[in-house]
């Protein structure tokens, strides 16, 4: 599957419990070497997002987490979703 480029600047900001973070990083560090890293994390962001910060499961995110700061601050983008229909159809 294809990168989907889009240039929304704005998301929003949540921030993530220690034990949520924790979990993060033991996933990061666990898949260090594995192609799934990025759906394993995501997989779980989205879980993250949908039962806590109210996103609904048909919408598309992007995540953006800096781990090595101490603000456990999740960044997340909503995609259009006419952008995702064009990705999905080249």
């Amino acid at each position: 599957m294809g990168k989907i480029k889009h240039s929304q600047k704005n998301g929003k900001t949540h921030i993530l419990t220690e034990r949520e973070v924790a979990y993060v990083k033991i996933l990061n560090y666990a898949l260090m070497t594995s192609t799934f890293k990025d759906k394993c994390i995501s997989g779980y962001f989205y879980y993250v997002c949908t039962s806590r910060f109210g996103y609904t499961e048909d919408q598309s995110l992007i995540f953006e987490i800096d781990l090595d700061s101490d603000k456990n601050e999740l960044l997340v983008k909503e995609i259009p979703t006419e952008l995702v229909e064009q990705a999905l159809q080249k």
